[in-house]
């Protein structure tokens, strides 16, 4: 498969040649032509002046005819109107006996009197040989005497050969250096596009560790530029993915665990239902009450997975309404404060300034609910809880405190996903399956919102801030 800089090196060649090849073919075609055109003028202009001299001063035009003659290869003829000579280039000065122009010459300005008395005559001489075919012209005087120019149209035709020759040389040159000049082009203009092959060739392998190198700002550079895009954002997509895929995994493996306790528990005490292992009725009851308590752990478990799903897939119609801060929560706290007395946990809230909350209340209480039972899981230590809400510049932030270990940073991130649990092994003594956090992750980006964990001196904030 040929790339494309040999095809690049392979067009331009070519077109150089055609390029040298037309160029010859023309020279071969009209040069010839070309040359006897322009002696055409030049032979006018030289007639024009013999004539002016020769009327003036003959000594002076029998000078200028000699190097014409010698220099330009120009036979110059001087006849009267009786076609006498007077004067030929080609020897000295004529004697009494040889004053006569030849019979053929003679013809020809009979011929073209009329001619001659307005303009020139100017033709070629063509002979069966070839040596001695001659360009002729031949113009009147303002004294009536005739100039007769010969000029032999073999330097003519050796000045082309030679021209030809020169083109033919120049022509090769040109080629060779336009070949080397070629070579090193297509090679820096194709050298970008291979790149951005290479690269484009490894997105199709999901590989994106190579980017393409941008050194210009055209069409080319531009291309690379999205090339370069393409390539991150399919990276971060698949990346996105590959975690999503992992969180789905984990999700799996989470529900299962999380149900495979109670099925299990299920199975069991209805086992011992079957089997008889229950011979009074307190034992039979006390079977029947964990029966129905893992019913409801279960029935609770799927409800909430399918709200969080409603939530995911915004499913749900939000009901903003404004409300009062200091009512709302003062209603939470007076939920919970039987849980605080009895698990002796030192519990305070400060919202200073009662300000209108717009917001889906019950969205809203259901965040910040799920924020105190999960410090109420947590708290340890000296067992305070701090809750606060405060009205900022761009919305209210509510946080929760809570006294006791910190959370290791690497699971910051991951405590919002669903059954997430950075302490296993509690989940089950509290209760909880894990989508309490998820759920308050998904009601706050539902109201445009923001979640926030961090590990202060002796515990851990949580803050939510919406609009």
């Amino acid at each position: 498969m040929k790339t494309i800089k040999t095809k690049l090196f392979l067009i331009f060649t070519i077109f150089m040649v055609a390029l040298v090849a037309c160029g010859i073919l023309l020279n071969s075609i009209f040069l010839e032509a070309y040359y006897i055109f322009k002696n055409k003028g030049m032979i006018i202009s030289i007639s024009k002046k013999i004539s002016d001299e020769y009327i003036d001063d003959k000594k002076n035009s029998y000078e200028y005819i000699d190097i014409i003659n010698s220099i330009d290869n120009i036979n110059t003829t001087i006849v009267d109107e009786n076609f006498n000579l007077e004067y030929n280039s080609n020897r000295q000065k004529l004697n009494n006996d040889d004053k006569r122009l030849s019979k053929e010459n003679k013809q020809l300005i009979s011929e073209n009197e009329k001619k001659l008395a307005k303009k020139y005559v100017y033709y070629i001489d063509e002979k069966n040989n070839n040596q001695n075919t001659r360009l002729i012209f031949i113009s009147k005087m303002s004294n009536g005497k005739f100039v007769i120019l010969k000029k032999p149209v073999k330097s003519i035709r050796e000045s082309v050969s030679i021209a030809n020759q020169f083109y033919l040389l120049s022509g090769l040159i040109v080629i060779f250096i336009g070949g080397i000049f070629i070579f090193i082009f297509s090679k820096k203009i194709t050298k970008p596009i291979i790149e951005m092959s290479n690269v484009a060739e490894n997105i199709s392998n999901l590989e994106f560790d190579k980017l393409v190198n941008i050194e210009s700002q055209d069409e080319i550079g531009k291309l690379g530029q999205s090339i370069n895009r393409i390539s991150e954002k399919l990276s971060t997509s698949i990346n996105d993915l590959k975690q999503d895929v992992e969180r789905r995994k984990q999700l799996v493996s989470n529900m299962s665990h999380e149900l495979k306790t109670p099925i299990g528990i299920i199975k069991g005490y209805a086992e011992g239902l079957k089997y008889g292992v229950v011979d009074d009725k307190e034992k039979m009851v006390k079977y029947c009450s964990v029966l129905v308590e893992e019913c409801d752990r279960m029935d609770n478990l799927v409800r909430e997975l399918l709200n969080h799903s409603k939530m995911e897939a915004g499913m749900v119609e939000m009901n903003i309404t404004s409300f009062d801060s200091g009512e709302f929560i003062s209603k939470i706290v007076e939920r919970f404060n039987p849980i605080f007395i009895d698990k002796d946990i030192t519990f305070d809230f400060k919202c200073a300034n009662n300000y209108a909350i717009s917001a889906d209340r019950d969205m809203l209480e259901k965040a910040v609910n799920n924020f105190i039972t999960n410090a109420i899981d947590h708290v340890e230590g000296r067992n305070f809880i701090q809750l606060t809400a405060e009205k900022k510049e761009k919305g209210i932030i509510i946080t929760v405190f809570n006294t006791g270990n910190h959370i290791p940073k690497e699971d910051f991130e991951k405590i919002w996903d669903i059954y997430y649990k950075v302490d296993k092994a509690r989940s089950r003594k509290y209760g909880g399956h894990g989508l309490g956090l998820s759920i308050v992750k998904l009601i706050v980006q539902l109201h445009g919102g923001s979640t926030k964990v961090e590990n202060v001196d002796d515990g851990v904030i949580f803050s939510l801030e919406i609009p």
